[in-house]
């Protein structure tokens, strides 16, 4: 399974398999949450992490990782296919999380679509 991160001037991917992996994201990102104490705090960490240090593979791991179990708990259930995290797409749910969960709009069925 593929993981990247479209950062706009920038994309990084993981390849991962797909068992375990849920948990193992789901874990990162709670341990990421509760050192930064809130949800939007971590998602900025990691985000700096990968932005910071895209050239090392364990760092973009790590962020990566902690990005896909946000996105399985906040977003849409994580499947066994490849998936591309957009940080354009991430970004309002840490200005307006609530707003943005319950906007409605002909393409928020389409937002966080796997690819």
């Amino acid at each position: 399974m593929r993981i990247s991160v479209d950062g706009g001037s920038f994309k990084v991917a993981i390849e991962t398999e797909y068992e375990g992996l849920v948990v193992e994201a789901s874990n990162i990102f709670h341990t990421t949450r509760k050192q930064a104490e809130s949800n939007d705090k971590a998602i900025l960490r990691l985000l700096q992490i990968i932005i910071e240090h895209r050239d090392e593979d364990d760092a973009i791991g790590y962020a990566v990782l902690g990005l896909l179990g946000w996105y399985n708990k906040v977003i849409n259930p994580v499947e066994d296919k490849d998936i591309e995290l957009n940080i354009a797409k991430i970004l309002p749910h840490l200005i307006n999380p609530a707003g943005d969960l319950t906007a409605t709009s002909d393409n928020d069925v389409n937002t966080f679509k796997p690819t």
